[in-house]
């Protein structure tokens, strides 16, 4: 899979590069009389787990230059991705970083330094929609009608965009019923990276339940309308799952690079970035878009020994005991 994203990523990124040439050619205004701006970008790699990072970096960088020109303004980019929120602030600090893309989680967790600002979010359907819930699916035969019926059973979980959310809404959901953590109330708990096996898994019996997003289950029955017959058991409230910020101090440009994301699903060739980052386009964030999250992930930073969930593809640890 890894190999399949990479070969993705650099047939997209040579398609954007062939279009840079033709928005040279096509620019409304020349580039000695255009607005000249710089650009610092910093991404969190949990934002990128599923994409070479070279890639991404290559991607986003010729983007922000096609449409640029096309837009009638220049950019110098640079893109640097991060492992760590407490890297983000470092630079937010420093004055070195205008722009970032980040999971929801992330931004939460860098929220409280009042050093950025949420302002676009990814849309994953055509009509712009961004926020979406968790699916909590069992096959139809289940004789499980509550999440308590569960109990004893596996389960597997899977996360949009390499974030935590299906993990910690299981906790919170289990925590909330007095039933434990995850590790102590399931046999086995297991993170997996696509949805899709998340999904076929459970319809072919190999796990008793599945966490995933509605916006895989929905493609997953659109391809095979069997899969409809899962039945869910819970569902989360609607949150969006990605931010992108600007710093909270304003720099030159600001408003024509984000009206250059907000017309990215108007090119061709950004239309193929937005691809590869498995969204549909970029929109402004809502009020109330991130209550739902902030009131999850608040939920679980409170929860005894909460301090991380486990990597994919293995269980979340066992609550530490006082």
């Amino acid at each position: 899979m890894a190999r399949k994203s990479a070969r993705f990523a650099i047939i997209a990124c040579a398609c954007i590069v062939a279009g840079v040439a033709a928005a040279q050619q096509h620019a409304s205004t020349p580039p000695n009389e255009a607005q000249h701006y710089h650009l610092n970008v910093l991404a969190s790699s949990s934002a990128f787990t599923s994409i070479n990072h070279n890639d991404a970096k290559a991607a986003i960088t010729t983007w922000f230059d096609l449409m640029a020109k096309r837009r009638g303004f220049l950019v110098d980019s640079t893109v640097d991705i991060l492992d760590n929120v407490r890297e983000i602030r470092e630079r937010l600090e420093a004055h070195s970083a205008e722009l970032l893309i980040l999971t929801t989680a992330d931004y939460l967790e860098l929220e409280s330094s009042h050093l950025a600002i949420p302002v676009l979010t990814h849309a994953l359907t055509t009509q712009g929609a961004a926020p979406y819930s968790y699916l909590l699916l069992v096959n139809p035969s289940s004789p499980a009608t509550t999440v308590a019926g569960l109990r004893g059973k596996n389960i597997l979980m899977f996360s949009r965009g390499g974030a935590t959310t299906a993990s910690v809404w299981m906790e919170v959901m289990l925590a909330k019923e007095n039933m434990g953590r995850v590790a102590s109330f399931f046999a086995s708990a297991r993170v997996l990276e696509k949805g899709q096996e998340c999904i076929l898994s459970l319809y072919f019996g190999k796990a008793d339940a599945c966490v995933v997003d509605e916006v895989n289950f929905n493609m997953a029955k659109e391809m095979n309308p069997q899969l409809g017959q899962l039945r869910v058991l819970a569902r989360s409230r609607p949150m969006i799952g990605s931010v992108i910020a600007t710093s909270v101090e304003p720099f030159p440009g600001r408003i024509d690079v984000i009206d250059a994301i907000l017309a990215l699903h108007t090119d061709p060739h950004g239309y193929q970035l937005l691809q590869l980052f498995k969204t549909e386009r970029v929109v402004r964030i809502q009020p109330g878009d991130l209550d739902s999250a902030r009131a999850l992930y608040s939920e679980y930073h409170r929860l005894p020994a909460s301090a991380s969930i486990s990597p994919k593809g293995s269980a979340p640890q066992p609550a530490l005991t006082k």
